[in-house]
């Protein structure tokens, strides 16, 4: 029988993470602080496992298909928590969702641009905490056509385990999967651009080769898509649905990257070829969204 904390640090050899892959955390994301680690249970793992998260799971970078007339698109990428009092979930690794995701949206907007259709721009600096509705503002100021809030999900029971010596975090293996969560408050023509880029975002993660999440534990809260995977609109009661899907005037969407519980997803994340592939994959759903209508004189490049 194997442990999880064996089954987990197997799976970062593989990866090469025992050394290169701890590397690329330390560099992406700030120290944490230790904790005393506790006694784990030991759990019966499936053999031979193949498909992402694993390993073995490679990504391939979904082609853009770009109308002529297509311009240069803004996007406005939120960072998401890092508001005050609003750190968000604390990963496997012992990391906060914060950091997480203005570390992958440099990322990926640094990739977007270097396309030479999208003009990215990351929202929060991380200097100081920044409210949500100043996002909204911001995004709406610069004229953004697309709003895209990045996230990482926590699903599932966790247990204690020592991804290092000495510290202790939370792990569930179970749920992986990515989930684009939308809202259906505002306009019918507002509503279906966010249902159209949050469809093109699912439809391309999935080419992309990642997993699409399909909702066990989103019950009351989020209602999946009858038509594409991995797409959820919000079903949160009134007053509590989220701010970034309902108020910004451009299209939104919220995109859980993965399980952030799940230490083989956690991994995963930090390797240059998945955020390449998310990244590719975010470009080819951006112009399969926005391509339906040429971008204002005033934004196309000369």
């Amino acid at each position: 029988m194997i442990s999880r904390r064996q089954h987990v640090l197997g799976l970062l050899a593989l990866l090469g993470a025992s050394a290169a892959g701890a590397a690329a955390l330390s560099r992406t994301f700030p120290a944490v602080r230790p904790r005393r680690a506790a006694p784990r249970r030991a759990l019966k793992l499936p053999i031979a496992p193949s498909g992402w998260p694993f390993p073995g799971a490679r990504l391939t970078a979904p082609v853009a298909v770009f109308p002529p007339d297509f311009g240069l698109r803004r996007i406005y990428l939120d960072a998401g928590h890092g508001a005050p009092g609003n750190t968000g979930n604390t990963s496997c690794y012992c990391l906060e969702e914060q950091d997480f995701t203005l570390a992958a949206a440099h990322a990926l907007a640094v990739r977007l641009n270097a396309t030479g259709r999208f003009e990215a721009r990351v929202g929060r600096t991380g200097e100081r905490p920044l409210p949500y509705p100043e996002r909204v503002e911001d995004a709406a100021r610069w004229g953004a056509d697309a709003f895209v809030s990045l996230h990482s999900d926590v699903r599932g029971k966790p247990e204690a385990w020592a991804p290092v010596p000495d510290l202790q975090c939370p792990l569930s293996l179970a749920a992986p999967g990515f989930a684009v969560l939308w809202s259906d408050e505002g306009s019918p023509s507002l509503c279906a651009l966010r249902l159209a880029l949050a469809r093109a975002f699912a439809r391309r993660m999935e080419e992309a080769g990642l997993l699409a999440y399909r909702g066990a534990a989103y019950t009351g809260l989020y209602e999946p898509d009858a038509a594409q995977p991995g797409v959820f609109v919000d079903r949160r009661p009134q007053g509590q649905r989220i701010f970034v899907l309902r108020r910004p005037t451009m299209p939104s969407i919220l995109i859980e990257t993965h399980h952030a519980l799940d230490a083989r997803e956690a991994t995963r994340w930090t390797e240059p070829a998945t955020l390449d592939a998310f990244a590719a994959a975010s470009a080819a759903a951006l112009a399969d969204a926005l391509g339906g209508a040429p971008a204002p004189a005033s934004r196309r490049p000369t």
